[in-house]
């Protein structure tokens, strides 16, 4: 660390926005194309007023060229840094606690300057502490003047409002651990309105599964979002007759449902298009603590399919670990699938280790460039108009230890260097409950003028890996889209759906967040492959008009709305069934199998299920030695060919695996648990199977020979054959009959039955 940095303290921005309510950091991922974007303006801070008119359309920001010098950070940055950083309270609300030593009006104005969401002389905050803590620490805040809204699952989180004046007092409580802002949503709508129905139902064959009788009736679906402005009005046309509603948002009541935006209103447009018979839930959120209540109240609706276009950042390190991944578990462990958006941020994110090599102590983004501004990626910047919130969320992976400290500016570029107009100095230093992120707020203003943010290092021991989102404004100079996932979309038992354009050839949407997560702990590599599936962009909506509902938030609904067909035509699917059935079903889009941009492929649902998939398989598994009789029971003899062992005791068996191969095409293998025995040597089984191969379109594959209305995505319709299959048996204890010595695993002649070729393999043990 530079000596000069021993006097360096936090910095403050001087605008002052005290008539706002920026809702932070909760993202409705409805798209901003990342060269286009619309002025996203601030609402009330007390959160009881409506919503300020949004502009409707989106803006091409012009381009201007920076010098040279641009790239580098001014060596006075933290010249005019003016408080300490504090051990328990995050910089925004360490500023507000400042300005309460001089009066509670500077404590507010500085709360306005924050974005924090204030009522009357209080302000929104989660505390955190420990189970065992918890009873001390609602007693301190209530004593404080303070209000409880709620408290997490775990105990160790409890959200509510506190006096300015009382935020230093009951952090130096010893059973607190962190004060901090909550996480709440962004708004960014395009206010249009029109009618129409999504175009995606053809493209998904939703249309011939209502035809076939499948609306989702019987289905309940809860759609989870942070409004739904105009729902009312839509009751009985482009929504059900009748919708339940409920609001968690602190200091709002369930007629406030619909409020606040739109977004949640055209989500369940597409939910109630795809399956119109379902029973819908509208859930209003704003934190994830909101997110825990809401998940808790559905689950006692018996909720069949959450869905959410949401997403969060610097809540977890996007391993597919921490509080996400146990809600959206605790939800799929009590029969509901979970779907939802993998984030518009492909262009808005950067993500790499801590790079200094001039040692300066700020990040170098690109050889000397230690500045990241919005830009067209060609060295060129955009001028961005006043009126418009710029968001920079960081973190990093130090979440065990916490003791790597670094910082976050946001920057404009006033002609001829860069001023710093906001700021995020929390402390890590290995405090209980701190956590490695940043996150900074500002508002443009004046003339139109590039913006970008920097890093600075301000105690570390070694390099980390950055994660860093700027969503909703526009794409960045320098950006990765690898793990431009947000938090939530990383939970592997979610279905996290990335976006395409409804039209096809289907091309993915420029700003669709890829995979993979991030690897253990946060790392740059080792992670797992998200998205799971790609849903459709562009689509129509009353609340967004004609083809305007896009991002991942448009493709999300028309996910959780198939779902609900698979569930009408079959009840008793589990998730884990319901996910494999559309992911079976969904058409490769890009390199074979799963990948990080499109997961399994374009949601498609085949043709209309008949009801529970009951296959029968001829099961030739073990070839028969020449010494063993066919008295032996559990054989099965084809007069002329080899004898194959089979059994009837499901017990001994733990799972079989299919391969098939289509000449000219490729081949698939199919997976599937035993659960039903073997009747008259054949093997029966109910619901989806677990599929993955090389076919490379949408027909199917279907024919006799033991495989029954069996149907796999393929390249061609393959009726008539030639095709082969093979299968291998794997057992969990051996039967007592099983013949003390096998033949070597060959290749038999291939026996045929309706001129199907059989291919022979020895089974697994």
């Amino acid at each position: 660390m530079n000596k000069n940095k021993i006097s360096k303290v936090i910095s403050r921005s001087g605008l002052i926005w005290g008539l706002f309510f920026l809702l932070v950091p909760v993202l409705i991922l409805s798209s901003s194309s990342n060269s286009r974007a619309a002025p996203p303006l601030p609402e009330d801070t007390d959160h009881t007023e409506p919503p300020l008119p949004l502009q409707q359309d989106k803006v091409v920001f012009e381009t201007i060229s920076l010098p040279p010098e641009a790239q580098f950070m001014p060596v006075d940055l933290t010249a005019s840094k003016q408080v300490s950083k504090h051990p328990k309270l995050d910089s925004a609300l360490a500023n507000v606690a400042v300005g309460a030593n001089l009066s509670t009006t500077e404590a507010l104005s500085r709360a306005g300057a924050e974005s924090l969401r204030v009522s009357d002389s209080q302000v929104h905050v989660q505390i955190i502490t420990h189970p065992s803590g918890l009873e001390n620490v609602l007693q301190a805040l209530t004593e404080a003047g303070g209000t409880v809204t709620g408290v997490s699952n775990e105990t160790s989180l409890i959200q509510g409002w506190l006096p300015v004046s009382a935020l230093e007092t009951v952090a130096a409580q010893s059973d607190v651990y962190y004060i901090r802002r909550p996480v709440e949503a962004v708004l960014l709508e395009n206010l249009k309105v029109g009618s129409s129905t999504t175009e995606a139902l053809d493209d998904i064959n939703a249309t011939a599964w209502h035809a076939a009788g499948y609306t989702g009736t019987g289905v309940k679906v809860g759609i989870v979002d942070g409004g739904f402005i105009g729902y009312t009005g839509l009751l009985s046309t482009d929504l059900p007759a009748s919708v339940t509603v409920r609001n968690f948002v602190d200091g709002e009541t369930d007629a406030q449902v619909g409020t606040t935006t739109e977004h949640g209103t055209a989500c369940a447009e597409v939910v109630h298009d795809m399956a119109p018979g379902a029973q819908l839930y509208l859930v209003k959120i704003a934190t994830n603590l909101d997110l825990q209540e809401a998940v808790t109240y559905l689950i006692g609706q018996g909720v069949d399919i959450i869905s959410t276009s949401l997403g969060w950042y610097n809540l977890t390190p996007g391993d597919g670990t921490g509080e996400f991944t146990n809600l959206v578990t605790q939800a799929r462990n009590n029969g509901i699938l979970w779907t939802t958006a993998a984030s518009n941020d492909r262009e808005a994110h950067w993500g790499g280790l801590y790079n200094d090599p001039d040692s300066d102590d700020y990040h170098n983004f690109n050889g000397t460039q230690e500045v990241n501004y919005f830009g067209s990626g060609d060295g060129s910047a955009y001028s961005i108009p006043s009126g418009y919130i710029i968001r920079v969320f960081l973190r990093w992976n130090d979440w065990t230890s916490v003791n790597q400290d670094y910082d976050l500016y946001l920057l404009r570029w006033n002609g001829s260097n860069w001023a710093t107009i906001a700021s995020s100095t929390n402390n890590q230093n290995g405090g209980v409950g701190q956590s490695p992120t940043e996150y900074v707020i500002g508002i443009t203003t004046g003339s139109s003028a590039p913006y970008g943010f920097v890093v600075e290092r301000w105690s570390s021991t070694w390099n980390v890996n950055f994660e860093i989102f700027a969503p909703k404004v526009a794409r960045l100079d320098e950006l990765l889209y690898a793990r431009s996932l947000s938090n939530l979309a990383d939970a592997p038992n979610a279905m996290t759906v990335a976006a395409l354009d409804v039209t096809s050839p289907y091309p993915q949407e420029s700003y669709s967040s890829e995979g993979p997560t991030n690897g253990p702990g946060g790392a740059e590599t080792g992670g797992s492959i998200k998205p799971d599936i790609s849903g459709y962009a562009n689509v129509s909506t009353e609340s967004y008009g004609a083809g305007g509902f896009d991002g991942t938030s448009a493709a999300t609904p028309h996910v959780a709305g198939a779902a609900a067909l698979v569930l009408d035509a079959n009840p008793t699917y589990t998730p884990a069934q319901l996910q494999s059935f559309l992911e079976d079903h969904a058409i490769d889009m890009g390199s074979p199998d799963k990948d990080t941009i499109f997961g399994y492929g374009r949601l498609y649902l085949d043709v209309p299920s008949s009801g529970p998939e009951t296959n029968y398989l001829y099961l030739p598994l073990i070839l028969k030695s020449p010494s063993m009789t066919a008295a032996q029971p559990g054989f099965w003899s084809d007069p002329g060919k080899n004898d194959f062992y089979v059994t009837t005791d499901s017990a001994n068996v733990a799972q079989f695996k299919t391969y098939f191969s289509v000449s000219g095409c490729g081949s698939y293998s199919i997976y599937r648990t035993v659960l039903d025995p073997i009747t008259n040597n054949h093997f029966s089984f109910t619901g989806s199977y677990y599929a993955s191969g090389m076919f490379n379109s949408s027909k199917t594959a279907s024919g006799t020979c033991g495989l029954s209305n069996f149907s796999i995505p393929g390249c061609g319709v393959v009726s008539g054959g030639p095709w082969s299959w093979s299968a291998t048996w794997q057992t969990s204890t051996q039967p007592t009959f099983f013949p003390a010595t096998l033949v070597e695993p060959e290749v038999v002649e291939p026996a045929t039955e309706s001129g199907y070729p059989v291919t022979i393999v020895t089974p697994v043990k």
